[in-house]
């Protein structure tokens, strides 16, 4: 095993921030390891006037290593995997290693401009095609009241973290900044030797000053998927050097290449680059592998899909549509009433569903976090004046919404909810805003072969009527209500996990 390892990467503080990461978890697997580090600039560092998806070169941030790779003056150089070009140089080999980061972007917007919006238009800084083309319609309708109907601009920019921030304070005009969450987490985080450096401490306070300031917004993957690879970092070697692929080859995670494999081959069919106006995201859950899809090819096709891929399908599809429940006209209808107001402060609150926001909370309150359980609640409150700083996708409340971070702290979330859920089991505490009764009974379902369910709470109604169904094909979206389906059905009982509601509905047309 050999005792040196000479890692290069760019000279910017979050890439050689990076190579500290991985050569600090090398270290831990391999004690005796020594490293040496070779940071220096690329072309996309020199050329801070050019949009990127317009600068001829591909790998604008990674081609300048190839030479030393070659001759040897690196082992190893340490690359953010979406800077990486999808046509590859045949004389290197791309390595997946460590963790993958959070793929989501983020909006930073000026709470000031939030709670004096005297502006005519929403100015945001971003240099992204991709993000631009999925964000203007996301964002019209995810900004609070106060906001929507106000034109949106996208503006250039570029720059490290540091001087995006900078720039993005200092200009009074611009409202809005979007970042990959990722770049940003790296750099608040202290997880490193270096971490207590004067260069890393002074860009943590700077970090911190900036979001002081700033409400933000975690952009979901449905909405607004991630450029291949966001959150994943890369080793690249020379294709001949098995030494050096032994000890790199340590670090990967198979879920994280595979995923990452995934979203750049899907992006390859487009042509690849960055003036694509194309998000692709690929991620792991207990429940299967999901997958989004949205943008603009160059030919002018609107793509958008998702998928949720699953180990096995274990039901088959209904003999006929009259045999599911329910179809769009079927779903069962509630009465909501309003109980006690309660008081909200210093909690982050998970809303359940819009009914829970209690209709005396019209004031905006950027002290605290509200976090909608998927993108229709987003919505939802978003027309009620909130200002929603991410959600949960609908993928239940299990999904870490990874904030911690940029709070700065580990606040719990309180989840706001209807009271005759209490039997339904959560791992956060809750408050109870409304109670809900059936507005019309129950249909008989005694004919009905297969199930979706919105709540545990509907599917505990309809089984104490019709027992006989527990014996059906029961579906649900992932999170707490198919945890309590599946304890309720017990081994033998037949539960399938889908996306959403319109995904089962797909499935059986």
């Amino acid at each position: 095993m050999r005792s040196l390892l000479k890692i290069g990467s760019r000279k910017s503080a979050l890439a050689k921030l990076q190579s500290y990461l991985v050569a600090d978890a090398l270290k831990k697997k391999i004690p005796e390891l020594k490293v040496e580090f070779y940071f220096k600039e690329s072309l996309g560092d020199k050329d801070l006037t050019s949009p990127l998806w317009k600068m001829g070169d591909r790998g604008v941030f990674t081609k300048d290593f190839n030479e030393d790779l070659l001759n040897e003056t690196v082992d190893v150089v340490i690359h953010s995997w979406k800077d990486l070009d999808l046509q590859h140089e045949d004389n290197t080999e791309i390595i997946s290693i460590l963790e993958r980061a959070d793929q989501r972007d983020l909006l930073l917007f000026k709470k000031e401009h939030l709670l004096n919006p005297n502006f005519s238009e929403v100015k945001i800084f971003s240099s992204s095609p991709r993000r631009e083309f999925n964000l203007k319609r996301f964002l019209a309708k995810a900004f609070p009241k106060r906001l929507q109907g106000k034109p949106i601009v996208f503006e250039p920019v570029r720059g490290n973290m540091q001087t995006r921030l900078a720039k993005w304070s200092e200009n009074n005009e611009v409202q809005g900044l979007i970042l990959a969450k990722a770049a940003l987490d790296r750099l608040l985080t202290e997880n490193f030797p270096e971490a207590s450096t004067d260069e890393y401490a002074q860009i943590r306070k700077a970090i911190r000053a900036y979001l002081k300031d700033a409400a933000f917004m975690c952009l979901p993957l449905s909405e607004n998927p991630n450029a291949p690879a966001q959150g994943a970092l890369a080793a690249e070697i020379k294709s001949s050097r098995q030494d050096i692929r032994e000890i790199i080859s340590t670090l990967t995670i198979p879920e994280v290449s595979k995923s990452v494999l995934i979203e750049r081959r899907e992006l390859q069919k487009y042509g690849g680059g960055c003036h694509q106006k194309i998000g692709v995201s690929s991620f792991i859950r207990k429940f299967g592998e999901v997958f989004y899809l949205r943008g603009l090819t160059d030919n002018g096709i609107e793509l958008n899909a998702q998928s949720l891929s699953k180990n096995k399908t274990t039901q088959p599809k209904a003999e006929r549509i009259t045999n599911i429940f329910p179809r769009e006209n079927e779903k069962l209808k509630f009465k909501r009433k309003t109980i006690t107001e309660p008081m909200l402060s210093g909690s982050n609150f998970l809303v359940a569903r819009t009914n829970a926001w209690h209709p005396n909370w019209t004031s905006m309150n950027l002290d605290q976090i509200i976090w909608a359980a998927g993108i229709k609640t987003l919505y939802q409150l978003a027309s009620k004046d909130q200002w929603v700083s991410g959600t949960s996708d609908g993928l239940g409340e299990e999904e870490n919404p990874s904030i911690s971070i940029l709070l700065g702290e580990d606040k719990p979330f309180i989840k706001l909810t209807h009271e005759d859920s209490s039997e339904i089991h959560s791992d956060l505490e809750r408050i109870y805003t409304y109670k809900i009764s059936l507005d019309e009974d129950i249909p008989d379902l005694t004919l009905k072969t297969h199930f979706f369910w919105m709540s545990g709470y509907q599917f505990d109604l309809a089984i104490q009527k019709y027992p006989s169904i527990l014996n059906s094909f029961h579906a649900a979206g992932p999170g707490i209500t198919a945890t309590h389906i599946r304890k309720r059905l017990g081994d033998k009982g037949s539960l399938e996990i889908f996306l959403n509601y319109e995904d089962w509905l797909e499935f059986h047309s």
